[in-house]
């Protein structure tokens, strides 16, 4: 409840400010797109949970040809020429997100939160990537806007890594962590460096002046169900800026090193449907 309120709270503060950037941004991409500036879009944690529709500013051309063949969802540099420089920089600001204020304020949608995909991209998820794709299943997040994954991630990793943030993000989700969130935000749009899945194959932007001394390291395992019945577990370690993570129900931190947090498991809870 605290967390929607401070949603609703934060939109209301943000609305004035937002509808003329709106505006002035849609007038800008009508001229240099010569298109409608705005498109719906379907978007999802999975293709059955949290699904809902955003208007989106529109950064790329339609050119009528089909590019979605891409095998990546981190990935999509064939889009690359038909997005002018201005819906360029909009794209590496993240500013295009930004009509993305009116699902938060329908209560789909919250500032910070799992990463949504548009539904090509959640049906290439399932079927590459079925174990991870089924934690997201278990995630009880609304979508954020931003969140650890927009601001944290290593797309080069991938999903082992858009899963680690997002499930780490859903076990210790408070107005809190939105608030800290929210700050790490702010200079990757004054910047200009999100990473953008067409412009942009960094990570995080500030990962390589963090401070070691610094950080927190996460050790996380998920565990896979194997076709011959047999369990794995995979161990993946997370760095994260600051010493602000503290624990929740499923973490611990390591007694030597109160800087060093160990996420248990990561299990799917979800069996495979045909």
């Amino acid at each position: 409840m605290a967390k929607r309120i401070f949603d609703i709270i934060l939109s209301i503060v943000l609305l004035p400010l937002l509808i003329p950037l709106i505006i002035i941004f849609s007038i800008i991409l009508i001229l240099e797109l010569k298109q409608f500036p705005f498109f719906i879009q379907e978007r999802g944690i999975t293709l059955d949970k949290f699904r809902f529709k955003i208007v989106k500013l529109r950064t790329i051309k339609d050119t009528k040809t089909n590019r979605y063949s891409d095998k990546s969802i981190f990935f999509k540099p064939a889009f690359i020429e038909s997005v002018p420089p201005f819906a360029g920089w909009l794209r590496r600001t993240g500013l295009d997100e930004i009509p993305q204020i009116f699902n938060i304020i329908k209560g789909e949608m919250s500032f910070v939160g799992p990463r949504p995909f548009m539904l090509s991209d959640l049906k290439l998820l399932k079927k590459n990537d079925w174990q991870y794709y089924k934690i997201r299943r278990s995630f009880n997040s609304k979508p954020g806007v931003t969140g650890l994954w927009q601001i944290f991630c290593d797309r080069e990793v991938g999903v082992k890594n858009l899963i680690a943030l997002d499930k780490l993000y859903d076990e210790m989700k408070s107005v809190k962590y939105d608030i800290k969130i929210l700050v790490y935000t702010l200079p990757v749009i004054l910047t200009a460096n999100n990473a953008d899945s067409v412009f942009s194959l960094t990570s995080f932007p500030f990962r390589n002046t963090l401070n070691l001394s610094n950080t927190t390291e996460l050790d996380i395992i998920f565990e896979k169900h194997h076709l011959d019945k047999m369990l794995i577990s995979l161990e993946y370690k997370l760095r994260l800026p600051g010493d602000w993570w503290t624990i929740s129900k499923s973490l611990e931190f390591d007694d030597e090193d109160k800087n060093h947090l160990q996420l248990l498991k990561i299990k799917p809870a979800v069996k495979k449907t045909a």
